[in-house]
Parts: C-alpha cells; structure tokens; sequence
C-alpha cells in the first residue's frame, strides 16, 4: 500500500480538532487506539452553550445513563503524523509532497494510472485500487469522473463553509462552547480548549446563507468572540469547506472509492467528520482487499458494497442531522429547548449529549423525547446551579 500526501508531516490541517469517542473503534480495527495515537489529548467533559438571545446553559456530554462520553482533542498537525507513522508501521510506504495531477483507468479498466507532481518532477503509478481521501475539493473525485461534492451537485444547503483560527485559553478548561447569531443560524462560533494553553476558536455556517445574508465570517468571528477570547492572540487564521452528507452522494466508480470529506461524510448538524472519515476509510481498504483478491474492480463487485455500507453506517445519522439543523435555523425553538435545559439538568445533558454525539440522533423519534421538550415548563423540576445568565451585550 502507498500513501500519497500533497504536504510533508507535520503538517496542518484546517479542522475543529475534536476526536469523538466513536473513533476509538475506528482506531482498534487498525491495531491501535486513542490512547496510543493520542495520550496528551485534552479531555472535554460537556458544552457551554449560549443561544442568539443571550440566554446561556451549561451540560456533560452524556448518555441516557447520565455517563459522560468525553471528547479528545488533539491539533491535527500532531494527529495525522502520528497516523502516518502507524500506517509505515504496518507496512504502509508514505510519499511526502506528492501531490496527483491525473488519474485514468487503464489495461482494460484492471488499473489507474496516475500522474503525480513530485519534488522530482512529474512521476506515474499505477495502483489497482484508488481511495480519494484528499478533501472536499477532491482531484481523485474529480479525474475519476465522480461528481465534486464541493462544486457540480451541492444542493445548496449541502455546502458549510468555516474559518478557524487559535488564540490564548486558560489551561484546564474541559468545556467546549458554543456561541450562537441570528445571521449564523444554524451555523455558530464554537472555543474548543486544546492541551496547549490555547483555544481552536472559530465560526462554521451554510454557503448558501452566507452568501445571500452577506455575512464576513472574520468579522462575525471577532464581533462574537471579542467577549470571550484575546483578539490579539489569534492567530493562524484559515477558511475551508465542507460537504454534507445526503442521500444522493456518489464515492465510487470503477477502481475508485471517496472516504472522508472527499465523500462528503460529514454531520449535517454537528460539522463533525474525523470520526466518518476514519470508519469509511478503514471499510474502504477492506472493500479494496476483496476486490482485489476477487479480481473485480468494478462497481458491480466488492467495490460497489460501499456504497451500502456507508450508507448502513453513516445515512440515518445525516438524515437525522439535517432534520436537526432546520431546527437550529430557527431561533425560537432553539430558545425553547433552552429554557427546557435551564429548568432541568437532565435535558441540559441530553441537549449536550445530542451535540456531543453521546446520545445517539434516533432518540429526537422516540415519543418521550418529544414530550419533554413541548411539556409545561412548570413541570420541570428546578436546578440550583443552572449557567442561564445573559452575556455581555456584543
């Protein structure tokens, strides 16, 4: 197996940094697991999360159980080295600054053969089995045939654009917040604590209201975080895209799969995607094992299983997303389910656990969820330690 990377490690990679408790499994079907690729991780226990009206509450990232499933963040300069590293480790050949120009099939459809960029010039490999995992712009979806997910087929709303940027946090803070804007909705800026005495502070929303409400995500970011962070420490300041997933998403052709954002796995409602990325990434290379071994790289062999495997994975949680954040489009009910969490710690911790991944997507279905949130809020009982004053007008 090659390994072909446009940059050198370490190298930056623009993202939220949060690793996800279901990465864990991801990591154990290749040999290792969080603790071994990332022992210096911060630990987020739940969110602070402050809604467009000002009012602000507090919650553990928990399951039904009341069990807190905490994140683990780790710049991704540090995780993707060490993911590499593994990879050599397990027989992998990495190439550094390798960057694909072309990619064709060829020999009757048997194998691709790409043009490479390399710091040697222009070089060509031929590969039985291709997996794009190079972004939402993707060369590999793109030279392969299959539809960009990032420019032809976005259906308008499939299409979250973010910028990024670090700046000074007090050590030993191991809650995420959120902070939410009428302009941004369903979008928001998000203060990620990292393990280094700094924060991952940025501002993520859908392309398609940004562009139609006019927004500039720099000054949104500074105009809502000048309260909470040091403007004159931020620094490393970038944009990028990213896909949603949806029903109608493409990844395959002959010889060729899509994982990660270069397919467009990512949670409609959260922004998450390293979890997804992984999970497809490692049933891709175990697609791409059997259809090499069955001689068929075809879409009609092993390789064609993909696509119903992450759908069976990945589809009712991106359904459910989207359903999500047309709720989150709409300030009101946000405010509602706020005030459901102010007056009980439970459903704050169920509020958080849906944003934190521990409560699975399916629980928003179930008769009893809904009855708490539309019930009187005299019926909830009431917390001494709810975090529901308004902050500092902006």
């Amino acid at each position: 197996m090659v390994l072909l990377d446009a940059a050198g490690f370490p190298r930056d990679k623009v993202c939220g940094d949060v690793l996800l408790p279901e990465v864990d499994g991801s990591l154990s079907r290749v040999g290792t697991s969080l603790e071994a690729i990332a022992p210096d991780a911060l630990s987020l226990d739940g969110c602070r999360y402050v809604s467009a009206s000002g009012r602000r509450i507090q919650g553990g990232f928990c399951d039904a159980r009341g069990t807190v499933h905490p994140w683990r963040i780790l710049p991704r300069e540090k995780l993707d080295a060490r993911l590499a590293a593994h990879a050599v480790s397990c027989g992998a050949e990495l190439r550094q600054e390798h960057r694909l120009v072309r990619l064709r099939r060829h020999g009757e459809g048997r194998f691709s053969r790409l043009q490479i960029d390399t710091p040697r010039g222009i070089e060509t490999l031929d590969a039985r089995v291709v997996i794009g995992a190079d972004g939402a712009a993707s060369r590999v979806a793109r030279e392969s045939g299959i539809r960009p997910p990032a420019a032809r087929g976005s259906r308008g709303n499939d299409l979250y654009v973010g910028m990024r940027a670090y700046a000074d946090w007090p050590e030993g803070d191991r809650y995420l917040t959120v902070i939410t804007d009428r302009e941004l909705m369903p979008g928001c800026c998000w203060i990620v604590p990292q393990p280094d005495g700094r924060a991952n502070i940025g501002v993520g929303m859908v392309e398609v209201d940004r562009r139609a409400r006019g927004v500039k995500l720099r000054r949104r970011l500074e105009r809502l975080l000048r309260q909470h962070v040091d403007l004159d420490s931020v620094r490393d300041v970038e944009g990028w895209l990213l896909p949603g997933g949806h029903d109608g998403r493409r990844v395959v052709a002959d010889g060729v799969m899509l994982v990660g954002d270069a397919a467009g796995f990512v949670d409609p409602f959260t922004g998450h995607g390293i979890h997804n990325a992984m999970s497809s990434g490692v049933d891709a290379a175990a697609l791409a094992d059997r259809a090499i071994a069955a001689g068929d790289l075809s879409t009609a062999g092993p390789m064609g299983d993909f696509e119903r495997v992450w759908r069976r994975r990945m589809l009712t949680e991106f359904r459910l997303g989207r359903l999500l954040q047309r709720f989150h489009a709409r300030p009101g009910l946000v405010d509602l389910a706020v005030a459901r969490a102010a007056a009980s710690r439970r459903w704050a911790d169920r509020f958080m656990g849906l944003m934190g991944h521990a409560v699975a997507k399916t629980e928003i279905l179930r008769p009893g969820f809904l009855w708490d949130f539309v019930r009187p809020a005299g019926d909830w009982p009431r917390r001494s330690a709810a975090w529901t004053e308004r902050p500092p007008a902006a």
